[in-house]
């Protein structure tokens, strides 16, 4: 088993959430040339480590330009709430086990924070938060298997 939960080369998004998805796609093209896939859409039922299972509609895009990064719609009263002065929301890492990382990084102080949940277990992703604010994003790898194939899928034609 590796020594550490994750892996560096894994790491493939930051995470910025945002008042307006297609507002800052918008934004971001116009400060630094960024293309974007389309705004996508997704009720998810997700479990909150303070508040138990909820679906939530998470609305997000990718940049298609690297380093990638994610824009996702604010959902206040979740982990998914924008910050004034805070850009940077989460690390977003692939993984090939979700489970096994998961318990990896709570024992490693990265609290389990919320997570997608399928037939009652964790899945498709999961964040987890340090005491000192940094949050990661662990996604299952199955779910993306080829990121550029992804991003190619998702862009408006």
């Amino acid at each position: 088993m590796p020594t550490h939960p994750l892996r560096a080369a894994d790491l493939y998004h930051t995470g910025i959430v945002v008042d307006d998805v297609d507002a800052w796609k918008a934004r971001m093209s116009e400060v630094a040339g960024y293309r974007w896939t389309e705004t996508m859409s997704a009720d998810l039922p997700v479990r909150l480590a303070d508040g138990g299972d909820r679906v939530l509609n998470l609305r997000y895009a990718y940049s298609l330009d690297a380093p990638h990064i994610e824009l996702v719609q604010e959902i206040p009263g979740t982990p998914w709430t924008a910050s004034a002065h805070l850009a940077t929301h989460h690390l977003g890492y692939f993984c090939d086990d979700l489970a096994t990382t998961s318990k990896r990084l709570a024992e490693a102080g990265f609290a389990l924070e919320a997570c997608a949940v399928i037939d009652g277990e964790p899945s498709v992703f999961a964040y987890h938060l340090a005491p000192s604010g940094i949050r990661i994003e662990i996604v299952d790898r199955t779910r993306i298997p080829d990121l550029a194939a992804y991003l190619r899928s998702k862009t408006p034609r």
